[in-house]
């Protein structure tokens, strides 16, 4: 354990285990936590700008010293391994992150000035590793301005040393700079899968303009949930990465319940199809209803059908349709367009959520015999309406006339 106010902490003498009982644990962070709370708060202020300079020139100390040890070849020499073979093998590093550090290493010692200022923690690693990719694209015109780059790396942040770089690099080289974003463009993927366990997982990259449109987008929802959260919601719990997947899905399902451009199969728009027996609707029996075989929280089941189309079918004992009723929505469009007119948006406490991006709510649900009427329906937000399942009352708010 590292001491910031005096080196290194002799750990306190413990008993049963490699880390003690619940009793000596509990003694050690009561040690640390008081250790940290004597610290003044301009002490702790400047601690910590302190501590991250030292950190950065650490950084940029470890690059220079695995550059020397590539110059001396001794991966080699020592252990028939390359140098980034070494650096993956003593540094448990996979192998893209030991192969990124060498390159690193090798730019830096070529770039005196940078790194002389890196190496006392005037700029970040963050700060290295751009100009680093500065230089191996332009390698001479680098040289001749490197003193500048030295210079104004020491007091930009990551967003404007790199907007510093690319508006260098348009004066040098316009053609290399427009290959570049058009390259960006062509890089462009994404791709979902679903797990194992049901969750699905996303990945890829975004050209520089979509993924602006994608964050401005969730940001509008997201943002403003957050503000209203600290604001007045303390039901929120959810944490600002929650916040964002919820605006995921709030964004798809506006797109989906909203557009007209949606291609249709056999006269429907492409359809989330939930699968539930009556009873475990009913709460009669303890069955997780499912999406696509896999299974999903069930309050969530009643918030999908309080506004959606249902079908019934009848299943034989070994699961094999033998009646199929009409599709009914619970929610008819004059009903709808009522609410969205007398409700002009969600009606939970301190929400403006517009009606578009609403669910009807049935206040008492119409699987436990609610009538689907303008005296029994709420407009809700997603995130609303799903608080107002998990809490199986009204929602907090005047109900309208």
């Amino acid at each position: 354990m590292f001491d910031i106010m005096g080196g290194m902490k002799t750990p306190t003498p413990t008993t049963g285990g490699v880390f003690g009982e619940d009793a000596s644990a509990k003694v050690l962070a009561e040690e640390l936590a008081d250790r940290y709370n004597r610290i003044s708060d301009d002490d702790l202020e400047a601690s910590i700008v302190e501590l991250k300079q030292h950190i950065d020139a650490q950084h940029a100390d470890l690059l220079l010293r695995v550059a020397e040890y590539h110059r001396r070849d001794l991966g080699q020499l020592r252990h028939f391994l390359s140098t980034v073979g070494w650096v993956k093998q003593a540094l448990r590093l996979t192998s893209a992150a030991a192969s990124s550090m060498v390159r690193s290493a090798r730019s830096l010692v070529a770039m005196p000035l940078v790194a002389d200022s890196a190496s006392l923690g005037r700029i970040t690693p963050e700060g290295v590793r751009l100009l680093v990719h500065a230089r191996r694209r332009h390698p001479d015109e680098f040289s001749v301005h490197e003193e500048v780059f030295a210079d104004i790396a020491q007091y930009l942040d990551t967003k404007d040393l790199r907007r510093a770089i690319e508006h260098w690099e348009q004066q040098i080289d316009y053609p290399s700079a427009l290959a570049k974003v058009k390259a960006q463009y062509h890089r462009r993927r994404f791709s979902m899968a679903q797990t194992w366990d049901g969750m699905w997982h996303l990945s890829g990259e975004l050209d520089p303009e979509t993924g602006s449109l994608v964050d401005t987008a969730i940001r509008s929802i997201a943002d403003r949930e957050n503000l209203a959260a600290s604001r007045e919601d303390s039901t929120d719990t959810r944490y600002p990465w929650q916040r964002r997947a919820d605006a995921l899905g709030d964004l798809c399902s506006f797109w989906l319940s909203n557009s007209d451009k949606i291609g249709t199969s056999g006269g429907s728009k492409p359809t989330l199809i939930v699968t539930a027996g009556i009873e475990s609707i009913l709460g009669l029996k303890k069955e997780l209803p499912s999406i696509d075989g896999l299974v999903f929280d069930p309050d969530e089941m009643r918030r999908i059908i309080c506004d959606s189309a249902v079908v019934r079918i009848i299943l034989d004992s070994e699961g094999e349709p033998l009646n199929v009723g009409r599709q009914s929505r619970t929610v008819t469009p004059a009903i709808r367009r009522a609410l969205d007119l007398r409700d002009g948006g969600c009606i939970w406490n301190g929400c403006d959520a517009p009606p578009s991006w609403c669910d009807a709510h049935h206040l008492i649900h119409w699987v436990d015999g609610g009538e689907t009427s303008l005296t029994n329906m709420v407009l809700l937000c997603r995130r609303h309406h799903r608080a107002a399942h998990e809490q199986s009352g009204d929602p907090p708010g005047e109900v309208p006339p």
